[in-house]
């Protein structure tokens, strides 16, 4: 599929530390002028964003990112940063799931704490992805986290930060960023436990060829309810899907 409809299913991302001004006023131009689904953005932009996108009529939403990129915050201090960002003026938000205490083994509390973020999340009206940092965890952790997220009434689970530590993840066997083989057993997964669960793959994503392979071991249709990309190359993705190239 080369359709140009494909970038709708884009969130076009902006979270390096030293973004400015600027850097989000022309990201903003860009996703309004590729079509892409929403720009994404650290908390510190959302108002500026939301500004931008309804002094400009757009139809893009504005996502921001929650504990971002370490998920190390405690459960309440989560919730907080949730209720700012949307009065800020976020539509969605990408939390990361609490990595400290998937790698603890301490599943309950991974329970109550992705419960917890889901039900202020939607308590706001927003849609919520949880980020599960796949370079950070074993196959059997990824089984759990993937069940954990799929029962706790999340939109979206999420394959990446995108700002991985490599060396750690090479340590474990694992690669950073996304991976069709993680996405496919998010899709296993989701499906035993919550076919309605949405698929974001983000993490080194510049090219169609890779939106192609990620969407289709998704096993999701290219609706942006259902499939997300994450992604700060978009004007490379555009470029590929003009000129036909896949």
């Amino acid at each position: 599929m080369t359709d140009l409809s494909l970038m709708r299913l884009i969130d076009h991302t902006l979270l390096k530390p030293y973004s400015t001004l600027e850097d989000v006023r022309r990201v903003f131009n860009e996703a309004v002028s590729f079509g892409c689904h929403s720009i994404c953005v650290n908390p510190v932009y959302v108002s500026l964003a939301r500004s931008l996108v309804d002094d400009a009529g757009a139809y893009l939403k504005v996502c921001s990112v929650i504990d971002f990129p370490f998920g190390s915050m405690d459960t309440e201090s989560r919730v907080q940063a949730i209720v700012r960002t949307a009065a800020n003026g976020a539509d969605e938000v990408d939390v990361v799931a609490p990595i400290t205490l998937v790698k603890s083994s301490r599943w309950a509390e991974v329970a109550r704490d992705l419960r917890r973020v889901v039900r202020a999340a939607h308590g706001e009206g927003l849609v919520i992805k949880v980020i599960v940092e796949d370079a950070y965890t074993t196959r059997d952790e990824k089984l759990k986290l993937y069940e954990t997220v799929a029962t706790s009434g999340a939109d979206f689970i999420k394959t990446s930060t995108g700002f991985e530590d490599r060396e750690y993840a090479s340590s474990i066997g694992n690669m950073p960023g996304a991976q069709a083989d993680n996405v496919r057993l998010m899709a296993e997964v989701a499906n035993r436990y919550n076919p309605s669960l949405g698929i974001k793959a983000a993490g080194g994503i510049r090219t169609l060829r890779q939106v192609q392979e990620l969407l289709e071991a998704s096993g999701r249709p290219p609706d942006p309810s259902r499939f997300r990309i994450g992604t700060s190359a978009a004007a490379s993705i555009w470029r590929d899907l003009s000129s036909g190239r896949a």
